[in-house]
């Protein structure tokens, strides 16, 4: 099924280290220390068409550790959608009419499991040399109306500890444009299934914005 292909250029496209992200956003994304970032206050934020939805599970955070022997190690969790409706009202401007912002965290207890896994991997004089990496993926969408001949573009954005605010990760990526250079014939009506069972939800952040 073709939503894998679609999934691959959505964890492309949010991974810190992707050709997209804005030359301005480096300096504070090369703050985030991966050892040490408090993994409770990250977020993770998605502008995609209106249209198109995350589906529930199928945003995640993925630590990988590369230990100084060659060994690698990874804990993978689901992100949860914030619905806290007084975090979500200090939000700053992020939604541009016609298109869904959906806000991302990590639940109390993966964060507690990954902090564990983290100090075991990173803690230490034992553990000096180890070098660590966080990647978010999206592998599960769909959509509400029929396909257009409107691109998907999809818009990121990364809060952590230590930048304190959202830092743009990319702005407009085409999606449909990079489905189709890595396969002409991708069928954007498979690869993104009607949604089913969703409650039609209002958007995240609907407030204009970039």
């Amino acid at each position: 099924m073709r939503v894998v292909s679609l999934a691959g250029l959505l964890l492309a496209s949010l991974a810190a280290g992707c050709g997209h992200v804005p030359l301005t956003s480096l300096p504070k994304l090369s703050k985030i220390d991966i050892r040490t970032t408090e993994l409770s206050q990250l977020r993770a934020g998605i502008s995609l068409p209106a249209d198109i939805r995350p589906l529930p599970g199928g945003v995640t955070l993925t630590i990988v550790a590369l230990s100084k022997d060659g060994g690698r190690h990874e804990r993978k969790a689901v992100l949860e959608e914030v619905r806290d409706a007084v975090e979500l009202a200090s939000l700053p401007v992020l939604a541009a009419p016609g298109r869904r912002f959906t806000l991302f965290k990590l639940s109390p207890a993966d964060a507690g499991r990954l902090g564990a896994f983290r100090e075991e991997m990173f803690a230490g004089p034992r553990n000096e040399g180890n070098r660590g990496s966080l990647s978010l993926g999206a592998d599960k969408a769909c959509r509400t109306a029929e396909p257009s001949a409107t691109p998907i573009t999809m818009t990121g954005y990364l809060r952590t500890s230590e930048t304190q605010d959202y830092v743009l990760l990319m702005r407009d990526f085409d999606l449909t444009a990079a489905a189709r250079a890595i396969d002409p014939k991708i069928d954007l009506a498979t690869a993104v299934p009607p949604c089913e069972g969703l409650p039609n939800a209002p958007l995240t952040a609907p407030r204009a914005g970039p």
